[in-house]
C-alpha cells in the first residue's frame, strides 16, 4: 500500500493543473550529488518516516543537531518528513523540541512544515505549528501561495476552515501583490464552502471581478453551478448573498453611478 506522504505527493491540486504541483516543485536529483551531509542523517529520516517515536527520539537525544538539519535529498528537515508522512505523535514531539522561529524553515522546495500541513490536510498538524508560530500562516511556497490558500487548492475543507479562522484576513487583500484573495475565493465557491467566500467578499468585494491564476473570476465559478443558472433551480442562501454581494459592488463601479 503507499504510504501517506506518497499519496499526498502524488495528489493534484484542484486549481492550477497546468502548473507544477505545490508540493513538487523541484526535484531532488540535481541537489544529490552537490549535497551528501545528509546521508548522516538517514536513520532519522527513516525513523520518522515509518513513525518509531522512540528510534526518532533516540536518535535526537544523540544527536541534537539533527533537529534543524537537513536530513533528505530535498533539504527536508525531521519535521518536514513527520507532517508529510502524517505522523502526529512525532509531529508533537519535535514542535516541542524546536524553536518558534525553526518550525519556519524551508526546504529546497520553498515550502515549510505549515505549507506541506496544508497539502496533507490533517488539522492537527496545523493547529500545533501554528499554536507555536503564527507567522507561518502567512508565509507563501514557491508559488506565492500561503497555507490557508493550498488547502484550498487540495479540497480539505476541515483545514480551509482553521486556517481562515487564524489567518490575518490583510494578507487576502486584492492590494496585495499576490492571487491569494481571488484564489481562495474562487477555489471555496467550487468546494461550496460559501460562508468563507462571503465573508472574504465581505471585506474585499473587488475580488469578485479579479481574476485568479487560471484566469476565473467568482462569477465564472458560481455559473458552473447548477444552481447558479437563471433557469435552472433557485439560488442557494449563500449563493443568494454572493450573487447579491457582486451585483451590488458591480453597480458601484460603474461609471453612471458617479
Amino acid at each position: 500500500m503507499d504510504s501517506y506522504s506518497d499519496l499526498i505527493l502524488s495528489e493534484e491540486p484542484r486549481k492550477m493543473k497546468s502548473r507544477p504541483s505545490v508540493s513538487q516543485e523541484s526535484s531532488s536529483k540535481e541537489y544529490e550529488m552537490k549535497d551528501m551531509a545528509y546521508i548522516q542523517y538517514l536513520p532519522l529520516y527513516k525513523a520518522v518516516d515509518i513513525g518509531d517515536v522512540e528510534a526518532t527520539l533516540e536518535f535526537l537525544k544523540e544527536h541534537p543537531d539533527g533537529l534543524t538539519a537537513s536530513i533528505s535529498a530535498d533539504g527536508d528537515t525531521a519535521l518536514h518528513a513527520a507532517v508529510l508522512a502524517g505522523h502526529i505523535e512525532i509531529v508533537v514531539e519535535l514542535v516541542k523540541q524546536l524553536d518558534a522561529g525553526d518550525l519556519g524553515i524551508k526546504n529546497r522546495s520553498n515550502a515549510t512544515a505549515l505549507n506541506y500541513a496544508a497539502i496533507g490536510g490533517i488539522t492537527r498538524i496545523a493547529k500545533d505549528l501554528v499554536s507555536k508560530n503564527e507567522g507561518l500562516l502567512i508565509v507563501p511556497n514557491q508559488n506565492g501561495l500561503i497555507p490557508v490558500v493550498v488547502a484550498s487548492l487540495y479540497g480539505h475543507k476541515n483545514m480551509v476552515r482553521y486556517l481562515y479562522s487564524v489567518s490575518p484576513k490583510e494578507e487576502l487583500s486584492p492590494d496585495t501583490n499576490n492571487k491569494n484573495g481571488v484564489m481562495l475565493l474562487t477555489t471555496c465557491i467550487i468546494d461550496e464552502l460559501y460562508d468563507i467566500a462571503l465573508d472574504l467578499l465581505q471585506h474585499y468585494p473587488q475580488l469578485a471581478f479579479d481574476q485568479d491564476s487560471d484566469k476565473d473570476t467568482a462569477l465564472d465559478m458560481l455559473a458552473q453551478k447548477p444552481s447558479a443558472f437563471p433557469s435552472g433551480t433557485q439560488f442557494s442562501f449563500w449563493q443568494k448573498w454572493i450573487y447579491k454581494c457582486t451585483s451590488a459592488t458591480y453597480l458601484q463601479q460603474q461609471p453612471w453611478r458617479h
